[in-house]
């Protein structure tokens, strides 16, 4: 009995340990792109009246890493995508217009990711961000464009 149950441990730490280090893994071929990049690829999506073409331009940005750097944290809500607890959103002031991106933090330290997020103050912290492309979120106000990311990983720099 004890023998089965060592095993049974083992074999569940190291498919925790290979979950988290698969994901650390892909994320490793990603290509980064900055939010200039993704905005490009978003006026190609707005003039484009094929449906088909849209999806591919939004199933070849979620293969890639947007950075996000030096930005203030504009506020923290809760989070518009169902499968995280916050949205740490950034303003970034942008050519045509301000750019919201809506930053999701998610790791198997959720606790972790909770205590990070608090210490951040709206206005005031300065982050860098580097996450997975989900998509362009659409509302009607002055904003010109709002993106999501996801499993992204924060750092507080100020």
């Amino acid at each position: 009995m004890k023998k089965i149950s060592l095993f049974l441990a083992v074999l569940l730490l190291s498919s925790v340990a290979c979950t988290s280090s698969y994901h650390k893994l892909v994320r490793l071929f990603k290509t980064n792109i900055s939010i200039e990049e993704v905005l490009k690829e978003k006026e190609r999506y707005d003039l484009s009246a094929n449906p088909a073409e849209k999806h591919l331009i939004l199933d070849n940005l979620q293969k890639n890493l947007v950075t996000v750097k030096n930005a203030v944290v504009k506020d923290i809500i809760p989070a518009i995508n169902i499968d995280y607890k916050f949205s740490v959103v950034v303003s970034i002031p942008g050519e045509k217009g301000t750019i919201d991106c809506y930053i999701h933090t998610k790791t198997i330290y959720q606790k972790e990711d909770i205590k990070h997020i608090a210490r951040m103050k709206q206005g005031v912290t300065k982050i860098n961000a580097r996450g997975e492309f989900n998509r362009f979120i659409t509302l009607l106000d002055d904003v010109y464009a709002r993106i999501e990311l996801i499993n992204s990983d924060v750092e507080i720099i100020e």
